[in-house]
């Protein structure tokens, strides 16, 4: 199951496969939020893989972001990981541009980030990324 920003692998983009959950079988709410995300981006000439852990809750609060964004056709939608894997920002121009852009951490106890954009992007994007975003939530409900 595959989280996508981009048009397509081949072009800038950033990519989040989810392959399960971190702690499977765990009883605690809290573990039970943590997913095996690792996190790829390709922009420009410049690619970065890492092995990310996101939470449900941040994934669902970028969804529901995403979703008013894609309805009013204004505003931010944010992805921000606590342990500050991601930092994603997507906003909607007036015009239905999207302006993609954000930083990536490669081990979050380190300073070592890349800064990325992706372009070319407008409001018909939103719709396969929210229901990307919402075929997680119903595989690992909490």
């Amino acid at each position: 199951m595959d989280i996508m920003i981009g048009r397509s692998r081949e072009s800038d983009h950033l990519l989040i496969p989810v392959l399960g959950r971190s702690f499977p079988g765990s009883a605690d709410p809290w573990d039970a939020s943590w997913l095996r995300t690792p996190v790829h981006v390709r922009a420009g000439g410049f690619t970065a893989d890492l092995d990310a852990r996101l939470r449900l809750p941040e994934l669902r609060a970028f969804r529901t972001e995403l979703e008013r964004v894609h309805e009013r056709v204004e505003g931010t939608a944010v992805l921000s990981s606590l342990e500050h894997w991601i930092e994603l920002s997507v906003e909607c121009r007036p015009t239905g541009a999207l302006a993609v852009s954000g930083t990536v951490r490669d081990d979050p106890s380190s300073g070592n980030t890349l800064s990325f954009e992706i372009e070319g992007l407008d409001q018909t994007d939103l719709p396969p990324l929210v229901a990307a975003l919402l075929a997680v939530e119903e595989r690992f409900p909490l």
